[in-house]
């Protein structure tokens, strides 16, 4: 296989990591590339419960702050806001946008979840964006990815097809882990010493939907502006749930409990360096 083009910048991007996947880089805007695939039988080392109790504090934390804005900054005033979540996994998003009056659907390919969502009467069109199914007329106010972005291979149709359906002075807000984070600058570290099986987590190769590109803080935005999106802004949102960090350690069932509560109580400790380093998520905030 031949090195891929930047999707960013064009240029030929460097073998950067040999992992389960081969990940390159470019030396131009530093986007990270995976040859990857998304594994459509949905089979792989994921641990759902653990999953849930690692994440789920964390997420509605992070989703409060994205509400907030949406209220505040952006909606503010307006009666009715409706939205559309791409790759709504568990459901969480639709909630927290249920209890707060906003009009938010969801669609997601992946059948784990198909009865919850029935149960909790969330409105969700199973199968891949774009669907039919998910068309409003008049558009969508905004159009969320709450870490489902950097997992999409055609990001091109994607974001034309987004262009289709958002209003014109919509907004794309995108919820995303970063390469420039203390994580995955640490896990660089780490397979420089022999050791890759923290850039194999990170990636999520163990996983039926790994992570296809990791982006920045600039390179996402450049990226965006391509297709006529422009940054309004971006900010932090929390990595860990330091309450929760065994379970979420945990959601790889491969990982045994031993491993697990080692490397929970070694972040702990690291805990006042985490939070003092570049953010590991940011959510990004375009209008059209």
């Amino acid at each position: 296989m031949d090195n891929p083009k930047c999707i960013v910048c064009g240029n030929i991007q460097n073998l950067k990591f040999e992992l389960k996947h081969k990940v390159y880089q470019c030396a131009s805007c530093n986007l990270y590339s995976s040859d990857a695939d998304f594994d459509l039988t949905f089979q792989s080392s994921l641990e759902e419960d653990s999953r849930e109790i690692g994440l789920k504090k964390l997420r509605l934390h992070n989703f409060g702050l994205i509400i907030k804005a949406l209220k505040e900054k952006y909606f503010k005033g307006k009666q009715t806001i409706k939205g559309l979540e791409i790759g709504c996994g568990n459901g969480w998003w639709l909630e927290v946008c249920r209890d707060n009056s906003i009009d938010c659907k969801g669609i997601e390919p992946e059948r784990t979840f198909e009865e919850y969502y029935k149960q909790n009467k969330l409105n969700v069109t199973m199968g891949f964006y774009p669907n039919p199914a998910t068309d409003l007329a008049e558009g969508y106010d905004f159009i969320i990815f709450n870490d489902v972005f950097e997992h999409i291979p055609d990001l091109n149709s994607l974001l034309l097809s987004i262009k289709k359906d958002l209003k014109k002075d919509g907004l794309l807000i995108i919820n995303i882990p970063m390469s420039n984070g203390f994580f995955y600058r640490a896990a660089t570290a780490l397979y420089y010493l022999k050791i890759k099986s923290f850039l194999d987590r990170l990636w999520q190769f163990n996983f039926h939907s790994p992570h296809i590109n990791y982006f920045n803080p600039k390179n996402l935005p450049t990226y965006l502006s391509n297709y006529g999106f422009k940054l309004r802004e971006n900010f932090r949102l929390e990595t860990l749930d330091f309450s929760s960090i065994k379970e979420r350690i945990m959601a790889d069932s491969k990982i045994s409990k031993a491993k697990a509560y080692t490397l929970s109580s070694f972040l702990t400790v690291l805990k006042p360096v985490i939070k003092n380093s570049s953010a590991d998520i940011r959510v990004f905030f375009f209008r059209q």
